[in-house]
């Protein structure tokens, strides 16, 4: 019997332990043609670990983090030749901050229409795409 107990509570502990882990946002792909190469963006961005990644054709070739308030990454790469840049805004970042500075934070982008979570995608130095999370 007590076998069984010990058993049942481990059990429900692995269940709750799983449950709350959050899976990480993920961007809608989008499809963009440069020099007859099809290429589909994508994006990650896992908030408890803090990480972006910006995916090419399933490959990831940008990632990075965001420092302490601030909302903003730009990340580069050369993909197939191409100078590739990621400039993203998550405005979440300052927003989940809490307290009185995420309150402030929050009231101050929605004045600027900048709440979303979102990266621009440029190919040699022109915007093609946005990706939204």
């Amino acid at each position: 019997m007590r076998k069984l107990y010990v058993i049942s509570t481990l059990t429900a502990g692995v269940l709750l332990t799983a449950c709350a882990a959050k899976p990480p946002i993920v961007a809608q792909n989008k499809t963009v043609v440069v020099n007859d190469q099809t290429i589909i963006f994508g994006g990650i961005y896992d908030k408890e670990k803090n990480k972006l990644q910006l995916i090419a054709n399933g490959d990831a070739i940008m990632q990075g983090q965001f420092p302490p308030m601030t909302p903003t990454q730009h990340l580069n790469a050369k993909y197939k030749g191409m100078a590739v840049k990621g400039d993203c805004y998550f405005g979440s970042v300052l927003g989940d901050q809490g307290g009185a500075f995420g309150v402030v934070a929050s009231i101050v982008q929605s004045a600027k229409n900048s709440t979303a979570d979102k990266c621009d995608i440029f190919i040699d130095g022109e915007q093609k795409e946005t990706l939204y999370f």
